[in-house]
């Protein structure tokens, strides 16, 4: 764990990644590859101004055995206090787009400021609603469940090397391993700079059109554009 302190926000920015892998599995891209992709945030970050807020970079142990490392930051740091927005990166496969895959609730506001920091943006509200029917769970999971607010990103696209001896640095795909990177650092400039005031807003639906651009509005706009849409 590491901190990047800011000129005087409020709240810090988190963002993390885990680097134990499975016992039959080098970790590569689970989850070598956002751990490899903060590192080169922090260092980028470090050659320019600093920002309103923190940033803190949680690297923990022990996801695949049960989610400990962030289980332990949430029930013993004293930093946790201080997080005002969660950024977590995960990799399901060895390569493809890093996909906003999960938010937490009462996401508006994130969506927004989602849509106007990040470059290339995959992501589908759709797919939110899928995740939360499955089995899995990820460092995110405790984020959530501490009432912490943030954004959940993976690649999933490639061969099934996932959990394997093959999930090496030769089979990962380093587009994915920069996408992450992109993410992570227009994210950690943005969202350093703004007020985290933990604010929540009415759930978004977003999807990515073709460029990387997001479209988004609220759910409260659902039922009149089914409306609009049975009409025409």
């Amino acid at each position: 764990i590491g901190r990047l302190k800011g000129t005087g926000g409020d709240k810090a920015v988190l963002l993390m990644a885990h680097y134990d892998s499975a016992p039959t599995s080098p970790g590569a891209a689970d989850d070598g590859s956002a751990v490899a992709a903060l590192l080169e945030t922090a260092r980028a970050l470090k050659t320019g101004p600093a920002l309103r807020n923190d940033i803190i970079f949680l690297l923990t142990d022990g996801e695949e055995f049960g989610l400990l490392g962030s289980r332990a930051f949430v029930a013993e740091h004293p930093w946790v206090k201080d997080v005002g927005v969660v950024f977590n990166f995960e990799a399901r496969r060895n390569g493809g787009p890093s996909i906003m895959f999960e938010t937490s609730d009462g996401n508006g506001w994130l969506i927004r400021e989602f849509a106007r920091s990040s470059p290339y943006s995959f992501a589908n509200s759709l797919s939110g609603e899928v995740y939360e029917e499955l089995p899995n769970d990820t460092d995110f999971t405790v984020m959530k469940k501490a009432g912490l607010p943030g954004l959940n990103f993976a690649f999933i696209n490639g061969l099934p090397r996932y959990h394997t001896s093959r999930d090496s640095l030769d089979n990962t795909d380093q587009r994915s391993v920069q996408h992450h990177g992109s993410y992570a650092l227009s994210l950690a400039r943005h969202f350093g700079n703004l007020n985290l005031s933990n604010e929540k807003q009415t759930n978004a639906v977003y999807f990515d059109l073709p460029g990387g651009f997001l479209v988004h509005y609220s759910s409260r706009w659902v039922l009149p554009f089914t409306i609009l849409t049975l009409l025409a």
